[in-house]
């Protein structure tokens, strides 16, 4: 669905999504709020033109010091967080995947 948007200087017309835990219909051009109905919520809810979640990048794992899912490096065979510098605990198959993913990565 198509919606203008109301925030001066932007007033384009793009395909505004909702915001499901704010109930706020956020322009993709300029990034503000816009002034709707909660009919027009309700119908990009419907549409499903909603804002998901952040996109998760590959290879996370639970770091428990930092309590979320975090990206990892590889020192010396063993996993570590890349934000505290912590140890994470995985599989040898998820560390195998690991070393290649991050080796293709270098690469590239």
């Amino acid at each position: 669905m198509l919606i203008n948007c109301t925030t001066r200087g932007c007033l384009k017309q793009n395909e505004a999504k909702l915001d499901v835990s704010t109930d706020k219909v956020i322009c993709e051009e300029c990034g503000n709020e816009i002034a709707v109905t909660r009919f027009t919520k309700k119908a990009l809810k419907d549409l499903g033109q909603i804002v998901r979640g952040k996109e998760k990048k590959p290879f996370q794992a639970l770091c428990k010091n930092c309590n979320a899912n975090k990206s990892l490096y590889v020192s010396e065979d063993k996993a570590y967080c890349e934000d505290c510098r912590s140890q994470v605990h995985i599989t040898p198959a998820f560390l195998q995947g690991l070393k290649i993913y991050l080796g293709n990565k270098d690469k590239e």
